[in-house]
């Protein structure tokens, strides 16, 4: 039976609890503002949590997807130190080194030295291992003319037209591009927005050498961060409620200055006056849809997804990887994590990233080829001894041209919604940061109103 929530009317009431939502929930309860958090799964973290599957690998936690962390993701970095959680102690924090293997050329290495930026940026291109001196030249000099133009496209293309404007040589695409611009924005190339890749670029090599760092994960993100805010949360007195589905939103005037959403979840009715969805763009288009009565070709958050697939591969514990982190060219793998930095040895976690042949192919079929290519680092691998193959379908926005055109801000035409995620107008593609900087934005306006 449906029970009527009558709360108090300074409560903010963000819908979804992944990290943009709790983002929002940890910046409001600090500044002393009551939140509630409506979350339709058992379970806080969305798109970067922790699951205990059950077919494969009943006694080990694994997160739904591999998220790892540049030293530049400042906010996130901040939010961890506003939540007590000391760096050290859950990220592995390593100066840039990009070890790529493929079957059809010698190992290639990318390796940064311990000097101010760009500078360790350029030596790295200089000394790139395997890589023609024309071609390390041409990538220096693309390098110091997009710097010249301080990162600024005047008109969006693509990274392949891009790459192509600076004469960037097939194995330079192939080897070192390609699997930049997937990891950072699960696009291909060919579609691929230039100026958010260059974004990226931009806050990532142009500015502290810090910022280019790789930070992994110590732990699963559920216990390095999620519980995390969720404690933070409640002991600022808000409010958690897990498996509320949202059924629908109105939107009722009380007063021609006063309007309260009415939010009918699957356990309850909620009363608000200051709302946040922190929902996915595709569950926001339709909650929206809902509160001012659109119809669908009404809606501007016309956004396309592409799927992220985690293959992890059990191995006996002696099974170590020389690098955390180990990428791949010209074949289904992209790239491969060593979850030793996670205390579990012999647990390797595959990243192939944007859709392919790899999502038609049978489980097994899927698991024996990554196996297969694995033995390019190891040509001794043995066969795994368990796997779970987790696909997230709509894990990213496609970060397309002139997608920053159709990015919605955080404000919306009402006064008292507001959107937090990593789809909206951050700069950054759907990253950890991304979602956290939608986050804080949100809440940050929300006390800025209440201050007035």
């Amino acid at each position: 039976m449906n029970q009527d929530s009558q709360t108090c009317s300074s409560t903010v009431h963000i819908i979804g609890a992944g990290w943009s939502g709790l983002t929002c929930a940890v910046t409001l309860a600090q500044a002393d503002i009551p939140v509630q958090l409506i979350e339709a799964a058992p379970q806080a973290g969305g798109r970067a949590r922790t699951v205990q599957y059950r077919k494969s690998f009943p006694d080990t936690l694994l997160d739904n997807g591999q998220h790892i962390m540049l030293g530049a993701y400042h906010h996130t970095l901040k939010l961890f130190k506003q939540l007590g959680i000391k760096e050290q102690d859950v990220l592995h924090r390593q100066s840039l080194n990009l070890v790529l293997y493929s079957p059809h050329s010698p190992v290639i290495q990318l390796t940064a030295p311990a000097l101010p930026a760009p500078l360790h940026l350029i030596i790295a291109m200089l000394t790139f291992k395997n890589i023609s001196l024309k071609d390390r030249l041409k990538l220096v000099l693309m390098l110091v003319r997009i710097r010249i133009k301080q990162f600024i496209l005047t008109e969006d293309c693509s990274v392949a037209e891009l790459l192509n404007h600076y004469s960037q040589s097939p194995l330079l695409i192939e080897a070192l591009w390609e699997p930049l611009c997937l990891a950072t924005m699960n696009t291909p190339i060919k579609e691929a927005s230039a100026r958010v890749f260059l974004t990226v670029l931009e806050k990532s090599f142009n500015h502290s050498r810090q910022d280019s760092d790789l930070l992994f994960f110590k732990s699963n993100l559920s216990s390095v961060f999620v519980n995390k805010a969720l404690n933070y949360i409640r002991q600022h007195q808000g409010e958690i409620l897990f498996n509320h589905r949202i059924k629908n939103i109105e939107l009722q005037t009380d007063t021609l200055s006063s309007n309260t959403f009415i939010i009918h979840t699957s356990k309850q009715t909620i009363k608000s006056s200051t709302l946040v969805l922190a929902t996915p763009a595709y569950i926001t288009e339709k909650l929206q849809g809902q509160i001012f009565n659109l119809k669908p070709e009404q809606s501007k958050l016309k956004f396309t997804y592409q799927p992220i697939c985690t293959i992890y591969l059990q191995y006996p514990e002696h099974i170590k990887f020389e690098q955390v982190m180990t990428g791949f060219f010209g074949i289904l793998s992209q790239w491969a994590i060593d979850h030793r930095i996670n205390k579990q040895p012999g647990l390797i976690a595959v990243v192939i990233s944007s859709s392919g042949r790899h999502l038609q192919l049978p489980e097994e079929q899927l698991v024996d080829t990554i196996h297969n290519e694995l033995k390019l680092v190891q040509s001794d691998l043995p066969l795994w001894q368990d796997y779970q193959v987790v696909i997230e379908k709509k894990a990213t926005f496609n970060c397309t041209v002139n997608i920053n055109t159709i990015r919605p801000d955080f404000k919306t035409s009402h006064k008292q919604l507001f959107l937090a995620g990593d789809y909206t107008r951050t700069d950054y593609p759907a990253t950890l940061e991304g979602a956290v900087i939608s986050g804080m934005q949100a809440a940050q306006h929300i006390i800025e109103q209440r201050k007035r």
